[in-house]
């Protein structure tokens, strides 16, 4: 049992590490930020509604579908708009954050939560300009309980007051009901897919359960496409960098009876490439 636990802990590691390699960072390859700038202008364009604040839910149908990244990358992209963002953990049961952004706090979201006074506290402030984090804190018994209460409407509106975008790094629908209690404070959910993972049932099941509570989805990220599968039509051989593109692309996604007609929203879609890094030569 013991050795069960230290390689399931060693295989975690190893893919927060590998997912650490992916946050967005200056440095990042030109696609790979602009893929972000079009997720992010397409997340903005499905925003409606007079508050200039916006609170915005990312959530799956199960879990290691790549939302805590693109939380983290999408929170990254808004803040070099030199808007205030913040990024909150509200994944109380597996947090991905403090280890995927390496920062610690000993005040968290479910701290704050029993005590809001400590919100000043329970803020950190980032060496990337504009972007703000509270993690989830220590794991509590009820985790959907405090994310439901009354003192998770009343945090949010202050932080509405304090920030431009506010990103929500919630657990997958289909595991806890904590991403259902957390949206209806929100201004919609992008939901997260992976290709090659997600199963079209579970997707199913997680939007119908969306619908029911009447959460606005803003649209989908499409994560994990194999690189080759490019909706350009663009030649390999004159656009051969764009191949070596590690991370994001843009492309076209729907499930069935749950694509973009049926919701009418506006698409918030990223799709994830497999790339060889030695195909970076120029043309």
């Amino acid at each position: 049992m013991l050795g069960n636990k230290k390689n399931l802990e060693q295989l975690r590691n190893r893919q927060i590490e590998e997912a650490r390699k992916n946050l967005l960072t200056p440095d990042s390859n030109f696609f790979v930020r602009e893929a972000y700038k079009a997720l992010r202008t397409n997340v903005s364009f499905a925003l409606t509604g007079d508050s200039k604040s916006k609170v915005v839910v990312l959530t799956s149908a199960l879990q290691s579908e790549g939302k805590s990244t693109t939380a983290i990358n999408l929170a990254i992209s808004y803040a070099m708009t030199d808007c205030k963002v913040l990024i909150i953990d509200c994944d109380m049961r597996r947090p991905k954050l403090a280890r995927l952004l390496q920062l610690g706090n000993k005040v968290g979201m479910s701290n704050l939560l029993l005590d809001p006074s400590l919100l000043d506290q329970a803020i950190i402030h980032t060496d990337k300009s504009g972007l703000d984090v509270i993690l989830a804190g220590s794991i509590p018994p009820n985790p959907s309980e405090l994310l439901g209460s009354s003192r998770m409407q009343t945090l949010l509106e202050e932080l509405r007051s304090r920030y431009d975008y506010v990103f929500i790094d919630s657990p997958p629908v289909n595991m806890v009901t904590d991403a259902l209690v957390v949206a209806p404070n929100s201004d919609g959910v992008v939901f997260l897919v992976r290709a090659n993972q997600s199963e079209r049932g579970a997707v199913t099941r997680a939007l119908d359960q969306l619908e029911y509570a009447k959460i606005k989805v803003l649209g989908f990220v499409l994560n994990g496409l194999e690189r080759d599968r490019s909706y350009y039509g663009y030649s390999k051989k004159r656009y051969k960098r764009y191949y070596s593109y590690k991370k994001y692309g843009y492309g076209k996604y729907g499930y069935g009876k749950y694509g973009y007609g049926k919701y009418g929203y506006h698409a918030a879609i990223a799709k994830a490439y497999e790339a060889d890094a030695d195909e970076e030569a120029d043309d």
